[in-house]
């Protein structure tokens, strides 16, 4: 193991901290913001990071607006991702996992300065910023999203005061490509649909996208206004999607009204149960990972980045969660109900 993540800084915020609004056209950095982009610029000014961060190519692609982005570098210089076979693989501390990282690429700690809570660098970036989210990282657990971690992750966002920082979560057997607890966060300067498409409501608190390839549900935080139910409420479904050993990607982005409005004043978090996938990924092709299912298409080759339609991209995010989807629909609906039944007896008792 090396050394813990004692010498890097300690952020400290409160409630006072947190931006539930915002307007994109008058973006202020927040201390978070200020932080993170001072240290991920150290990093990689350092060459700590595996390669320099160059999109050569990006481009808009058709009516659901993918984002295709062309990273070669990702391709060739990044970690080989584990093999994946199993919902249940457990931690292996003899395998690559985040406490073997040097204590270089921890960017600050989120917790006392024990370097159990951090931010450390994505040394394979996707986007400017890339970062992972490494809560109870000395614990070793392996790849299942905890409350905890869900909860640290939903505050980073409301810590930073940009339109744009983007948090995910790729499930064993979903894209993960290491077995040890971590979210991801980036920035994504770009406005992206699924910040303002329409969602259809299921019951309760949940939502459904349909009309869109990749069939996912969502909460917003608008329906609670809470931090700590919404993550319960989201926590409650994840936790069913891992004890049915479904896998599932997770995406936390802030939300608007329509297209061109300014004022961020919502955040919505996609859940999108998938089509396991085992094994060791490929990196070179165009893999379907949370990402990808958001709309932020990932290209690591030139000759896919020239190729790709839209239509294939459709197929490709319809063909990994519908059949799912439309499986679980039902038992989500059965679950939130049961949830509403038990709370609306807590609230009268």
């Amino acid at each position: 193991m090396s050394s813990t993540g004692i010498k890097a800084p300690i952020f400290h915020y409160d409630s006072s901290d947190l931006n539930f609004n915002i307007n994109s056209s008058e973006i202020k950095k927040s201390k978070l913001d200020l932080l993170l982009k001072q240290r991920w610029k150290e990093a990689e000014k350092c060459g700590f990071l595996r390669y320099r961060l160059n999109i050569t190519n990006q481009r808009f692609l058709g009516q659901y607006k993918f984002l295709l982005q062309l990273n070669v570098n990702r391709a060739i210089n990044r970690r080989i991702p584990q093999n994946i076979l199993s919902m249940d693989q457990p931690f292996d501390s003899d395998q690559f996992n985040f406490t073997k990282i040097p204590d270089r690429e921890i960017l600050f700690d989120l917790g006392n300065g024990d370097g159990n809570d951090i931010i450390a660098v994505n040394i394979s970036p996707i986007e400017w910023g890339h970062s992972l989210i490494l809560i109870d990282r000395l614990k070793g657990f392996p790849q299942k999203a905890t409350k905890s971690s869900l909860e640290k992750s939903v505050l980073l966002l409301l810590l930073s005061g940009s339109p744009y920082l983007r948090i995910i979560f790729n499930s064993l057997c979903a894209y993960a490509s290491v077995n040890h607890l971590h979210w991801h966060l980036y920035y994504l300067q770009h406005e992206m649909l699924l910040e303002y498409a329409t969602i259809t409501k299921l019951i309760g608190p949940l939502y459904i996208l349909v009309d869109y390839p990749s069939k996912g549900f969502c909460l917003k935080y608008s329906s609670f206004k809470n931090i700590e139910n919404f993550v319960s409420w989201t926590h409650l479904i994840i936790n069913f999607l891992q004890e049915q050993k479904i896998a599932h990607n997770v995406y936390i982005t802030r939300a608007k009204e329509s297209s061109g409005q300014t004022e961020y004043n919502d955040i919505r978090l996609y859940i999108w149960a998938r089509k396991s996938a085992l094994g060791i990924k490929n990196t070179e092709s165009f893999i379907p990972a949370v990402s990808e299912l958001f709309g932020h298409i990932l290209v690591r080759s030139e000759d896919i980045y020239d190729n790709l339609t839209e239509e294939e991209v459709i197929q490709t995010l319809d063909n990994v969660t519908s059949d799912i989807f439309y499986s679980i629909k039902a038992e989500l609906e059965k679950l939130i109900q049961k949830e509403m039944t038990i709370k609306n007896c807590e609230d009268s008792s």
